[in-house]
């Protein structure tokens, strides 16, 4: 009887050759791929946005002036304009917590929040009182507390209180565009620290003169400013000022100038633009590793949030006493969950290693 036994290795090679081309299509990017990502990702989002925040900034600091020297509800209301600009572009490049903003903690001193001991308060209130014209400069600031120093102090400036105060009270005004002044100087030094070097830096990761080993390595940066930032609208932006039953919303972030909601609507819209706004972006590169199903999940994702949060009503420093604001409010922090998740796993496929979270302890 003829024996029926073929040789094996043939089928030990296809399955061989199977497992070989499964794992080519789902192999981690190369270094090109993860240069040409990074540069797309300065060059068309970090960049333009450090732009606009110098040029908001540089206003706001403009119209401050001239609200002092002339303090009328004209040059108030301009003055209050040009804060909403500089904040919306603050809250557009807020993620970013890596690079020249974190030189001397000017991410900090642009913005020290969440203030849960009211240290910006009792900061401001003791400057106000004191009224020393030693503190009205610039150079002063840089060696001041975090609390007096940045957008929410100079938001308890604008927003609260009376033009009166501004009219009677000389220091408060000249406080007010002192701080603007220190808001737009280190605007412009965070946009000159990323043009002058850094960008290069990122760009030629790998090189003696760049502060990364790898493309790949800057890339960790550039994701974790996508994934981490969704951890803290949740549980800073939403969660704390539903409370455990009990609403608070003088936890949610910018209350005196109304603008709790649009914060949160520019955050998830610029990690959206992270995402997939770039010609180069982490949503082109899953579907060049075969993930074309997760990418269109995250992009589904990423519209029903800026959906869901259109429907929301403003200011939330009023309407989350309604009911239906905390639940809308509590469907988003579920879908902002869930990204996070499918965004984490597809760092997996990716093989970046997302690490310490820089926003842990905050």
């Amino acid at each position: 009887m003829k024996s029926t036994n073929a040789p094996l290795w043939p089928l030990l090679l296809g399955i061989s050759l199977l497992f070989t081309a499964a794992g080519m299509l789902h192999a981690a990017p190369s270094e090109p791929q993860w240069q040409a990502l990074n540069h797309s990702l300065v060059s068309e989002h970090i960049l333009p946005r450090y732009q606009s925040l110098q040029r908001s900034s540089a206003e706001l600091a403009t119209s401050t002036a001239a609200l002092c020297r002339q303090p009328d509800q004209t040059h108030l209301e301009r003055a209050q304009a040009d804060f909403q600009q500089t904040m919306d572009a603050w809250q557009s490049v807020q993620n970013i917590q890596f690079g020249p903003i974190t030189t001397h903690m000017r991410n900090f001193s642009m913005q020290f929040w969440p203030d849960k001991k009211n240290l910006i308060g009792k900061q401001l209130n003791q400057l106000l009182q004191q009224q020393n014209p030693d503190t009205l400069s610039v150079d002063y600031l840089y060696q001041a507390s975090i609390g007096v120093k940045g957008l929410p102090a100079l938001e308890r400036l604008l927003f609260t209180g009376s033009l009166s105060d501004l009219e009677n009270t000389s220091y408060r005004c000249q406080l007010t565009q002192t701080i603007a002044a220190y808001i737009a100087v280190n605007s412009q030094a965070t946009l000159d620290e990323w043009t002058d070097g850094y960008a290069d830096s990122v760009s030629n990761a790998g090189s003696e003169a760049s502060y990364y080993d790898s493309h790949q390595e800057a890339a960790v940066d550039m994701m974790k400013a996508l994934i981490e930032p969704l951890e803290a609208i949740r549980d800073q932006k939403i969660l704390s000022p539903l409370g455990d039953g009990q609403v608070r919303p003088r936890r949610t972030e910018s209350w005196r100038s109304q603008r709790s909601l649009r914060n949160i609507q520019l955050n998830v819209a610029t990690l959206h633009h992270l995402y997939s706004g770039t010609k180069k972006s982490v949503d082109s590169l899953l579907r060049q590793q075969g993930r074309a199903a997760q990418a269109d999940n995250i992009s589904t994702l990423f519209n029903a949030i800026e959906q869901q949060l259109q429907a929301v009503q403003a200011p939330l420093i009023t309407s989350l006493h309604q009911p239906e604001t905390v639940k809308q409010l509590l469907e988003i922090s579920a879908a902002l969950q869930q990204l996070d998740r499918e965004l984490s796993a597809e760092m997996i496929t990716l093989n970046i290693q997302l690490g310490f979270n820089s926003r842990d302890g905050d």
